[in-house]
């Protein structure tokens, strides 16, 4: 007999020894109703959503009590006030106790519409040891009161951990990837190979799922945050306890998951478009950092077209529709479904300096002011030359973070999609190193794959130019932009030797050029001495 069928037993047998005292001085009382309050619960339609085929709870039933023991409260006014003293101290007392064993904070609330606590496709554990009967989405799935089951731990062995995890919560020790799958109990189940969740399945990159690359490797949170790029977990760790770093976040103890960070595992929900066409913009599955408790990008009020109506999605893979979906070619439509990601990312990746450390890198990460940069808010000047479906007109269309990077990891650097504006980059970003960035250069234009994507280069201006070659939007009118000395962008006229070495000249030259990164980046502004124009 479990825990709670104990319980039950103990309040129906007080119950019913109240019921025989009053009734052997009292006439005409009904406390049937009392009485058989628990069983009226238990039975019902109600209480079938939250009383798992093992008839284990997994709702906090002081709310489920309330509604019926109000009932027989109520049924009782009529009766004289010796009756409804003695019925109101018995319901005070248990619904104290029933608060006391089951707080508030461990209330399911939203857990049942979360992906984790979904009885169709939540969490369920497949492991030697652990039962077979459990249902979908149980809270025994993750955790274990005793770290056992019928005497016995089931896999994974060695906990519980804290927060009554099946396993460790996170390993402090591991400052970089590769990681193993035991350092984080996410993993036991965001994993393909090796997966403790039954049956199993997928998680693929934000390209895929939202941009339709079909190039769908990895397919795996667990290898995805194995890839040459990724979101340090050591990092998120230490900036959402206040380990280091200028902001400082509330809702996250020293013990905490580093996924937790973005993720409220107990309310997020799947929202993805994989089978295509299933995607739901009223779903989330992520929470800001600063508002734990509460989903953030299923309002109205939480997606790009709110941050401002000059976002543009970019267009979906080999499509004239646009991202999250496919399923428009309407600016606003779209932009109405995708969540506010500028204003997500910048709760941790804001304009403050030195406000977050990348261990991986051993630096600081740039601060980010999406006010005021170009590829933001902040106004473009002069001219540009943009692939559909931009326009080379200046009316300051902005980005989302992720119509760039990927959230979890990606084999380019800087987390930079491998799919981007409807097509994939021409190559791998193996480094945008400033180290690139003295004379003579060394002809790494690696970052220009990203750029391409919606920046025209010299072949798309003349087929006779080289692809990702980028001579005429910085050296001839073809750019239409006149801020510099001799009327184009970086030219004065037979000088190309004093920063490009090698022979030639113009859109088919063979002169080393100058990695992109040199001069276009988070917060960078015109290096020549002539503007103090931003560059990106």
């Amino acid at each position: 007999m479990s825990y709670v069928e104990k319980l039950a037993k103990s309040i129906e047998q007080i119950a019913k020894s109240i019921e025989q005292r009053i009734k052997a001085s009292m006439h005409k009382t009904n406390w049937y109703a009392f009485c058989s309050c628990f069983y009226t619960i238990k039975r019902s339609k109600f209480m079938k959503k939250y009383w798992n085929p093992k008839s284990r709870m997994i709702h906090n039933p002081a709310c489920l009590s309330l509604r019926s023991l109000l009932y027989a409260l109520c049924y009782q006014l009529g009766l004289n006030s010796f009756k409804l003293l003695a019925l109101s101290s018995v319901l005070s007392a248990l619904l104290i106790f029933c608060w006391l064993l089951y707080p508030e904070r461990a209330s399911s609330g939203p857990y049942l519409d979360s992906a984790h606590g979904s009885s169709s496709y939540g969490v369920k554990r497949s492991a030697t040891g652990f039962p077979t009967d459990y249902g979908q989405g149980n809270c025994a799935h993750c955790h274990e009161q005793h770290a056992s089951i019928g005497g016995a731990e089931p896999d994974p062995t060695g906990g519980p951990d804290k927060y009554e995890l099946m396993s460790k919560n996170f390993n402090t020790s591991k400052t970089t990837n590769l990681y193993a799958q035991s350092d984080s109990v996410c993993f036991y189940c965001h994993i393909v190979t090796g997966t403790y969740q039954s049956p199993v399945f997928y998680n693929y990159t934000y390209s895929i799922t939202f941009g339709g690359n079909p190039d769908t490797t990895p397919n795996n949170i667990f290898d995805t945050f194995n890839s040459t790029s990724y979101h340090n977990l050591y990092d998120i760790w230490r900036l959402i306890t206040g380990l280091y770093g200028s902001k400082t976040f509330t809702s996250f103890p020293a013990d905490s998951n580093p996924c937790s960070g973005c993720h409220n595992i107990h309310i997020a929900q799947r929202s993805c478009g994989k089978p295509a066409g299933s995607y739901d913009p009223t779903k989330s599955a992520i929470s800001k950092p600063s508002d734990h408790s509460n989903l953030w990008g299923d309002g109205d009020n939480e997606r790009m077209d709110d941050y401002t109506a000059n976002y543009q999605p970019p267009r979906y893979y080999n499509s004239t529709n646009l991202e999250p979906d496919n399923a428009s070619s309407d600016r606003a439509t779209q932009a109405a479904k995708t969540p506010d990601y500028a204003t997500f990312c910048t709760d941790c990746h804001t304009s403050t300096s030195n406000s977050v450390w990348s261990t991986t890198l051993n630096r600081w990460l740039r601060p980010i002011d999406w006010s005021i940069e170009k590829h933001g808010k902040g106004s473009a000047d002069g001219a540009v030359s943009l692939n559909s479906p931009y326009s080379s007109t200046l009316d300051n269309k902005v980005l989302s973070c992720l119509d760039c990077h990927e959230p979890h990891g990606s084999p380019n650097v800087t987390l930079i999609r491998k799919e981007v504006n409807g097509g994939t980059l021409g190559g791998t970003v193996t480094t945008i190193a400033q180290t690139d960035c003295s004379f003579p250069y060394n002809e790494n234009k690696e970052i220009a794959y990203l750029c391409d994507r919606c920046h025209k280069d010299d072949y798309e201006f003349t087929t006779s130019c080289y692809e990702n070659h980028y001579y005429k939007i910085h050296h001839d009118s073809a750019s239409g932009d006149p801020f510099y000395t001799g009327g184009y962008p970086f030219y004065t006229g037979g000088s190309c030797g004093s920063c490009h070495s090698g022979g030639g000249s113009g859109c088919t030259s063979s002169r080393n050029t100058q990695n992109c990164n040199c001069c276009h980046y988070h917060g960078s502004t015109d290096q020549s001495g002539e503007t103090t124009r931003r560059t990106f």
